[in-house]
């Protein structure tokens, strides 16, 4: 019987053993694929499938020393250039002049390419994969299992040289695909870009101080946060929104925003659906009607929506 039991217990330390490399390896896998997007100098070319819909962009990156700057670039005829130079990006726009936000990433682009691994350690599991060959390149996937079953999973490839990502694909808590990131072109080079070396020294507009205020309306109130959500207290405004708002918020788990709106209802009937991983779910009750946009299933929109009070 002694024997039986110490048999059983070495097994479940041999598999608690071989989880723990798991998932260290799967984290050692996640700072490759950062470091990679922090430090490269690099041109690369992605698309973004949601459905049928496909949008293209050019993507370029520049590390010296003291200086960082990568520019985002749509390649579909309605996009805005964005430029991030150190702690500042730019939405540069051909009519109006450019708009000035700090920040370290482009939102725009996959938000776990650049999300502290801390915070990632607190939502998810990273789990290896096998290797595969992507555009001729040998590839390691890394599953980032979401610990609550309400929330995204992200499978991501590797290029196996350089750490740098190939692939993303955002899969809803059923592990159905929502939404593909793709690496359609990538060229990587010692040498600083020449084509990121007159946006360096351009004259660019600083950050206004008050181009980020709050919200000057709040009339009621948010009672249900999903996990790990909290409501930013200070949510960029929105002016073509203000003279119909009743209340706003804006909510974030430090990966994603998610936005939910109170407005004098339309009559609209309730209704919801998906672009690629963004749920827009619309409720109408009691002349108002509650708008939640964010990266999250429509159970959770549902339940957002019925938390205005």
């Amino acid at each position: 019987m002694m024997r039986t039991q110490g048999f059983c217990c070495a097994i479940v330390l041999m598999l608690f053993s071989t989880v723990v490399h798991a998932e260290q390896a799967g984290w050692t896998l996640l700072n490759k694929v950062q470091h990679a997007v922090k430090e490269y100098n690099f041109d690369a070319s992605f698309v973004v499938l949601k459905g049928n819909q496909v949008d293209t962009y050019r993507w370029l990156h520049g590390k010296s020393e003291q200086q960082e700057i990568e520019h985002l670039i749509p390649l579909d005829t309605n996009g805005v250039d964005i430029l991030r130079r150190n702690g500042s990006v730019y939405y540069l726009l051909s009519d109006r002049p450019a708009f000035v936000l700090a920040g370290h990433n482009i939102a725009e682009l996959p938000a776990v390419l650049f999300e502290p691994r801390s915070k990632l350690e607190q939502l998810y599991n990273a789990v290896p994969g096998s290797s595969s060959v992507m555009s001729g390149r040998s590839a390691q996937l890394l599953r980032l299992t979401a610990k609550l079953p309400s929330r995204y999973h992200y499978w991501l490839w590797l290029d196996d040289e350089t750490g740098f990502p190939l692939r993303i694909d955002t899969l809803s808590e059923q592990q159905a695909p929502l939404e593909r990131w793709l690496i359609t072109h990538m060229q990587l080079s010692p040498e600083f870009p020449e084509n990121l070396q007159a946006l360096l020294e351009a004259d660019l507009p600083a950050p206004v101080a008050g181009e980020v205020k709050p919200m000057p309306v709040v009339k009621q109130q948010l009672t249900w946060l999903p996990d790990a959500y909290q409501i930013i207290s200070q949510p960029a405004s929105i002016p073509q929104l203000e003279s119909h708002l009743q209340s706003y918020w804006l909510l974030t788990d430090g990966l994603h925003q998610v936005s939910v709106f109170v407005q004098p209802s339309q009559g609209l009937p309730t209704q919801a659906y998906r672009d690629g991983a963004t749920t827009i779910f619309v409720q109408s009750a009691a002349g108002l009607e509650v708008t939640v946009i964010g990266p999250i299933s429509i159970d959770i929109a549902r339940q957002l929506a019925a938390g205005v009070k």
